[in-house]
């Protein structure tokens, strides 16, 4: 019995390992924060995601991300989160979702004069998006939303929304 067990999990394991996947990707993002007076703020989201298990119609893995956000020299966002991720593989259409949890750092200044902020602090959220694959390894990151909760400033709030290019690595 322990041999069957051992070979079932070898079966299992095996398949899931040759078919890690890393892969690269940045994009344009535009975003709102939920403090009063803020204009919305643009930038860049780019990062790296390894997704090490495969299973038939899911894949799990983890993403590490960067953001830098800005808007007239007043308002900037700067943050990197990791956590894990879950994507989808929809049979016959080449579009894959993907929800992600992340956890990590951010630093918020916000203001003029008297209520000038600059504060670094904690960055908890999410990320649901999807990528649509236009050549063998580059996607399409059509849509990614965001939520952050940035305790860097009590109380803030970020929505965000990005598009960009997946460059999908294949890793054996």
């Amino acid at each position: 019995m322990k041999r069957l067990l051992t070979l079932l999990t070898f079966l299992c394991i095996a398949p899931t390992a040759s078919l890690a996947q890393l892969g690269a990707y940045a994009g344009f993002t535009t975003s709102k924060l939920n403090v009063p007076n803020t204009s919305r703020t643009n930038g860049g989201t780019f990062g790296v995601y390894y997704d090490a298990t495969h299973l038939p119609l899911i894949n799990f893995g983890l993403d590490l991300r960067g953001t830098v956000l800005t808007s007239d020299n007043i308002t900037k966002v700067k943050s990197v989160t990791v956590g894990p991720r879950a994507v989808v593989h929809l049979p016959a259409i080449p579009l894959r979702p993907y929800a992600e949890f992340l956890v990590g750092g951010a630093s918020v200044q916000t203001g003029q004069g008297v209520a000038y902020t600059n504060k670094d602090g904690l960055d908890v959220g999410f990320a649901l998006g999807a990528d649509l694959r236009v050549l063998p390894w580059i996607d399409w990151r059509v849509l990614d939303y965001s939520y952050s909760r940035l305790d860097a400033r009590v109380g803030t709030n970020s929505n965000s929304l990005t598009t960009g290019i997946v460059l999908r690595i294949p890793h054996t």
